[in-house]
């Protein structure tokens, strides 16, 4: 609690910003490891092509300028909750990344990881 009315409601204005610029370095740092992927070629994760075909049949799969993405690209949406709206990937990328999930569990509802254990579409396969 603070005495100060002004700083108290503008940390809660500035807190869409701070979860945006988490949003935006996590998204930069994927695709860099992307980038960097594609590079040494064949470091990707065993069964990627399966798990891409499930992101080509999943109803969030949207695609922009001839690329297929998990929801909307991230740029045009930031701010999102990735069981509704996707994460926003490059699908084929994404599936290729061995330390990704599917924000989706197979009865679309939104996946759930505690450690090791996850029960999204990819790892219920």
């Amino acid at each position: 609690m603070t005495d100060n009315k002004v700083m108290g409601s503008c940390g809660f204005c500035l807190e869409p910003i701070g979860r945006g610029f988490a949003s935006l370095s996590r998204a930069a740092a994927k695709a860099a490891s992307a980038r960097i992927r594609r590079l040494r070629d064949g470091e990707s994760a065993a069964g990627w092509t399966l798990r891409a075909e499930a992101c080509e049949r999943c109803p969030m799969r949207k695609v922009y300028r001839n690329v297929s993405y998990c929801g909307s690209p991230f740029l045009r949406k930031p701010l999102r909750d990735p069981a509704e709206d996707g994460c926003g990937c490059p699908t084929i990328e994404k599936a290729k990344d061995r330390s990704e999930h599917c924000p989706l569990t197979v009865r679309h509802r939104p996946a759930t990881r505690m450690g090791e254990v996850c029960d999204c579409k990819w790892c219920g396969q």
